[in-house]
């Protein structure tokens, strides 16, 4: 005859999983119907629940934020339109490359990289045909950057390109290719455009966040210079005023 610890033993056992069973049969119906909904929504595609689409040329996201049974997942850290990593990737990168370039004294190089004049092809041809433009933009860099090199997509029209162990000298090479290429058919379109680019060195003697803004100020320059031979153009394609005010 069993003793008494092994009955309570087996009447635990039981009342136990009395309890799982009726929980799960409780709440079956209810995961069920939540995962049939998931199913059936279109934003979200595949067993992990990604949201398709990524950021449009103007910097919008598109799809929505995946939410899983138990409420929303964690952020993509990549964009699907372009398989680069985003913002979030691309702040611990520089934190990162800060602190081997502080320890080993060896130079970075930061790299920024905007299609500019996008604005102009979105109000003449719409988002659609801006968004078409940004994924060669992006094979562009991944095809002349090396293996250890990080880029991140930063917005809708901007990229980011960390070189480490690259000075100002060496980067150059890689900022001329990528601007040879992408322009030479940016500037082929109906709306002529071009890449508006700013790189700065990080080194022992100027941290990555210097850098960073080394680069910023740049690549405005670059925008500013862009936004002067825009005018120009327009100006000598309008032509001459007469002295009515009109172009010939």
């Amino acid at each position: 005859m069993p003793s008494a610890d092994t009955l309570l033993a087996i009447i635990f056992l039981a009342v136990a999983a009395n309890l799982i069973v009726g929980a799960t049969v409780l709440l079956a119906p209810r995961f069920r119907d939540r995962s049939r909904s998931l199913d059936s929504d279109p934003a979200f595609a595949g067993p992990d629940r990604l949201p398709r689409g990524g950021l449009s040329a103007d910097g919008r996201p598109v799809g929505r934020p995946a939410i899983g049974v138990f409420g929303p997942l964690p952020a993509v850290m990549s964009d699907p339109g372009t398989g680069l990593d985003l913002g979030p990737s691309w702040s611990r990168w520089l934190q990162e490359e800060d602190s081997r370039v502080r320890r080993y004294r060896h130079p970075a190089t930061i790299v920024l990289i905007e299609i500019d004049g996008l604005d102009r092809l979105i109000d003449r041809l719409g988002a659609d045909a801006a968004d078409r433009l940004i994924p060669p933009v992006a094979a562009t860099l991944r095809r002349y950057a090396r293996d250890t090199d990080r880029i991140a997509r930063l917005s809708g029209r901007s990229f980011g390109v960390l070189l480490p162990e690259t000075d100002e000298v060496q980067a150059i090479n890689f900022v001329e290719r990528v601007r040879t290429t992408c322009d030479l058919w940016l500037a082929s379109g109906a709306i002529a455009l071009r890449l508006a680019m700013g790189w700065a060195e990080a080194n022992p003697g100027r941290t990555v966040e210097v850098a960073l803004g080394m680069a910023e100020n740049r690549l405005n320059a670059e925008r500013r210079s862009h936004g002067r031979l825009a005018a120009t153009d327009d100006g000598e394609r309008a032509g001459p005023p007469t002295r009515a005010g009109q172009t010939v």
